[in-house]
């Protein structure tokens, strides 16, 4: 690049010296060459004029002989040609040939303006003696006749030729100086651009301390503290990035889930040591999921998520270890995001923690029935203040009760691998038998139990007594928490595939902050008020695996004061089980 931008700055320059001398050198030649013959033609003028003088006696007088033979002395003697025409054109005297030969005049251009009063001046080629001439005539007042003087060129091609030749010493000296300075102002500009493309070469190369520092104020110096600037930019946001790049890295590599990156081709171009833990072959850059993971399910998910571009999510299994792997598509680059988080560990501790509660619950119903057997015995054998403590604990014997068989179901619900049974089942029916079975405690608490069902409904594929169980408790809770006003049963087809079952109260509602936890075990919004009325706090969550484990989805809407509604919608012919 250096060569170049200094060959064609130089040459610019060298060309433009050239031309502007050459330029110099035909102006110089043409003003000299005018100058010379302007000299030239004043010079014959001023001989005519001196003629004309000398010869106006002669030619008054009509001495023809002595005028032709001072006109021939005056041409020796002044170097020039004198030539006398009279009026008519014809040659009266020549210094150099006889008049009697020669033709008339009259035509020749100077002689032509000489007769009309004007001074003439013609360059060409003589008729007479066949040399190029140069001719000034002028005319003589006194008589119309014409003086002309006349010489050879050779005198003006002789100053020329003086001038072509100082030109030739002068030209390549000036030449020369100005290719000098071409070359040293060349390379003044030249020179800091190459500077500062090393520079910049540096700097692509990534050393980004690369600096250019002129001495010169023009353009140029502007350009390099504008890279110098940009430079000291580059260089920390380059430090910020490897500084980000270095802890993404770590934390990368730090995050106990299991994360590959694979490219477009499905082949592996990142991955964290806890990846590295779970393949069967390393290294693992470079290679497909399913040579480092033997697991068909796991690429089936992948090519799944490639082929549909949506977010996928699924508890495989990797041999003696469980995983739930999330697949994830980057927008714009092709590449897939795979996360496999260790879940062998908490289903271990859910089977624990499921065995622990049904060996507890299966170990309690015995005494617990036991307690209320012996207490049934009591209550007809004591009276008074012992009849009232022998009620208070029959009824916390039955609270327990409750809750072990609570416990009981929601363990079975929660059981991997448990299926509800799956059968045709009229819930316009079951919807009845439920709200019948509260008819007289509605009537007790002066609440009012209303049931609505839309036609239409078709039968869905359901384990009934599950269902069952599910609208026992949220009219149970309905009936607990409304002191007055109404209970609503509904039930609707909501399009071809699902059914709609919503119970609304009136009732005291609940605050916003505790509906996400509603559906928690042993979560009670008004615990004074569930003690009281003997609630266990596993209603709500045994609504919501019931539902789950049908494929549904329950909704609840609440304004504190005003009452609350639960809508549960339920697919019509098909039965999903929570893994």
């Amino acid at each position: 690049m250096k060569s170049r931008v200094f060959a064609r700055t130089f040459a610019g320059y060298a060309a433009l010296s050239f031309l502007a001398l050459a330029a110099f050198a035909f102006y110089t030649l043409r003003l000299e060459r005018g100058m010379s013959y302007d000299a030239l033609t004043r010079g014959l003028e001023s001989a005519a004029r001196t003629a004309a003088v000398a010869v106006e006696p002669l030619m008054a007088a009509g001495r023809t002989r002595a005028l032709d033979a001072l006109v021939g002395s005056m041409g020796k003697e002044g170097g020039f040609r004198f030539t006398v025409i009279d009026a008519k054109g014809v040659v009266l005297a020549d210094s150099q040939d006889d008049p009697a030969t020669m033709e008339n005049h009259s035509l020749r251009p100077e002689v032509a303006s000489a007769l009309k009063g004007e001074v003439g001046v013609s360059w060409r080629l003589s008729a007479t003696v066949r040399l190029w001439m140069i001719y000034v005539a002028i005319p003589v007042a006194s008589n119309g006749c014409v003086v002309r003087a006349a010489t050879y060129p050779e005198e003006l091609d002789a100053a020329n030729l003086r001038t072509r030749g100082s030109l030739a010493v002068f030209a390549p000296i000036l030449f020369l100086f100005c290719l000098l300075s071409a070359l040293l102002l060349s390379r003044s500009i030249t020179a800091p651009l190459s500077d500062l493309a090393g520079v910049v070469g540096r700097f692509a190369a990534g050393d980004f301390g690369a600096r250019l520092h002129l001495r010169r104020r023009d353009e140029v110096k502007a350009l390099a503290d504008g890279f110098n600037a940009m430079g000291e930019r580059v260089q920390l946001l380059f430090q910020e990035s490897a500084r980000r790049a270095q802890e993404l890295d770590s934390i990368f590599s730090s995050v106990q889930q299991a994360i590959v990156v694979l490219d477009s081709g499905g082949r592996i171009i990142r991955s964290n040591r806890s990846f590295e833990g779970l393949a069967s072959t390393r290294p693992v850059q470079g290679k497909t999921l399913w040579e480092v993971v033997r697991a068909p399910r796991l690429t089936e998910l992948v090519q799944e998520a490639r082929d549909t571009g949506a977010r996928k999510s699924e508890e495989l299994s990797l041999g003696e270890r469980t995983a739930l792997c999330t697949v994830e598509r980057l927008e714009g680059r092709g590449e897939l995001v795979v996360v496999l988080s260790d879940t062998t560990d908490l289903h271990r501790l859910e089977t624990v923690k499921r065995d622990f509660v049904v060996n507890a619950s299966h170990e309690l119903r015995t005494p617990l029935t036991s307690i209320v057997g012996s207490l049934e015995m009591l209550e007809g054998e004591v009276s008074g203040e012992a009849a009232r403590w022998v009620e208070a604990i029959r009824r916390n014997a039955d609270r327990m009760a409750a809750i072990v068989q609570d416990m009981l179901l929601l363990s079975r619900l929660e059981a991997r691998g448990a299926e509800p049974s799956a059968a045709p089942v009229d819930l316009a029916r079951i919807a009845g038998e439920v709200t019948g079975m509260f008819d007289n405690r509605a009537r007790s608490q002066a609440i009012s139990l209303r049931l609505s069902v839309a036609p239409g409904i078709p039968p869905i594929t359901a384990d009934a007594f599950l269902l069952e169980q599910m609208l026992v408790n949220l009219v149970d809770n309905a009936l607990k928490y409304t002191e007055n006003g109404s209970v609503e049963v509904s039930c609707a087809p909501d399009g071809p595939d699902h059914v709609i079952l919503s119970v609304a109260d009136t009732g005291i509602g609940i605050p916003e902050e505790s509906l996400p936890r509603i559906f928690e075990r042993f979560y009670v919004v008004d615990k004074s008020r569930s003690r009281k009325l003997g609630g266990t706090g596993l209603g709500l969550a045994i609504v919501k695996h019931i539902v789950a484990s049908h494929g549904g989805t329950v909704r609840v809407e609440s304004i504190p004061g005003s009452g609350t509604r639960f809508t549960v919608r339920l697919p019509v012919g098909r039965l999903l089980t929570e893994n």
